[in-house]
């Protein structure tokens, strides 16, 4: 097997293009062989809400080296080497902006994802963010330290090849570090909105992700959410801010309050595991369904050549008499809001409003029409 790069970063704000830390871990025939960590000044301020979730401080960096010179120690890692890395879309896209951002010219890598993997291999999982995989297989991780993460995410790898009999090669693929997106097409391509609903995920993300909601963090994200009500109108925006001031109109934030958020909040940054229905059997012959991201089962026309088969109607577009949103177990690169794109936010609103909407993911909707 080919000696593969495992990689983590974690940046300094919300821009994500820059980069605080990196962690490195190899593997190699199957095992993981060693790991680096570096510290990056990234030359740019930090926001609280980062430092709170990774908890490195401007200070911490004043002595560090700067990206170009840490590049230059572990460019050829990348060169060279298969990548990986968990939601690697995320970290691939803050490394090509920094790599632009500092003229630095690299072209196409290849690497695989192993939130991807997982997806497609695991099929009975809580969910599949990398610390649910982790406690899931037995693998130990400080979250949202590089260096841990990366070797975390490099023992999920080793798991996935040696004890599911995970094909590598089939979830290969590249990604061009080269590629130049002009100011005119990122404004077509994500609104003023859309970067205000992705920093909101963000934030949600990181309050929940030990799982433990504090009184601060309420407050903190009550503020953000006064600070951007132009977001009102959107799902989840009136959702949660309602659910907020609910919750502290008496002055006073009870745990069963901070528990009921805590599950919204999750339900809200990955829509498509908490709300995704399960059926142990599914007949479609007459039913509407509308195909988003990307799926392991082949391209959508393949997909929906399947569907057609079983009878039932595939749409382009989610509306008022769609039966089944079908998500794609490899998610999409292009979807605006995070971890869902515009179809699955406009289910949610759908139901919402009442209509029957059913959102079911690839390896669930698959499983049970097999059945």
């Amino acid at each position: 097997m080919e000696k593969i790069i495992v990689f983590d970063v974690e940046t300094p704000n919300h821009k994500n293009d820059r980069i605080c830390s990196i962690g490195l871990t190899a593997v190699e025939n199957g095992e993981v062989s060693n790991s680096h960590y570096y510290l990056v000044n990234p030359e740019c301020f930090f926001n609280d809400r980062n430092t709170q979730i990774h908890g490195i401080t401007q200070s911490d960096i004043a002595d560090a080296p700067t990206f170009p010179e840490i590049w230059d120690k572990i460019g050829a890692f990348f060169r060279e080497n298969l990548v990986a890395a968990h939601n690697a879309t995320f970290d691939l896209c803050v490394l090509r902006k920094v790599l632009q951002g500092y003229g630095i010219n690299e072209t196409l890598i290849y690497y695989v994802d192993t939130l991807t993997m997982a997806r497609s291999i695991i099929k009975e999982a809580e969910n599949y963010r990398l610390p649910t995989l982790c406690n899931k297989i037995g693998i130990p991780l400080n979250q949202h330290n590089a260096a841990s993460d990366s070797q975390a995410c490099a023992k999920l790898l080793c798991w996935l090849l040696n004890n599911t009999g995970a094909e590598l090669e089939r979830y290969i693929k590249s990604f061009d570090l080269n590629t130049v997106v002009s100011t005119e097409q990122k404004d077509k391509k994500i609104s003023v909105e859309s970067q205000s609903l992705l920093t909101l995920s963000g934030i949600l993300t990181g309050i929940t992700c030990d799982n433990l909601l504090t009184e601060a963090e309420v407050e903190y994200l009550k503020r953000w959410m006064e600070n951007n009500t132009n977001l009102k109108g959107n799902y989840p925006y009136d959702k949660i801010f309602s659910t907020l001031e609910s919750a502290l109109s008496d002055g006073i934030l009870e745990q069963t309050e901070l528990n009921a958020m805590l599950r919204l909040f999750k339900q809200v940054t990955d829509p498509v595991n908490e709300y995704s229905c399960k059926c142990e059997s599914l007949v479609i012959t007459g039913k509407s369904i509308c195909l988003s991201g990307e799926f392991n089962y082949g391209s959508k026309a393949k997909v929906g050549e399947k569907l057609i088969s079983y009878g039932a109607s595939i749409h382009s577009s989610v509306r008022n008499k769609t039966d089944i949103l079908l998500v794609g177990g490899q998610g999409s690169s292009a979807w605006s809001a995070g971890k869902y794109g515009s179809k699955v936010k406009k289910a949610l609103e759908l139901q919402e409003k009442g209509f029957n909407i059913q959102i079911m993911r690839e390896a669930d909707f698959f499983s049970a029409l097999e059945e």
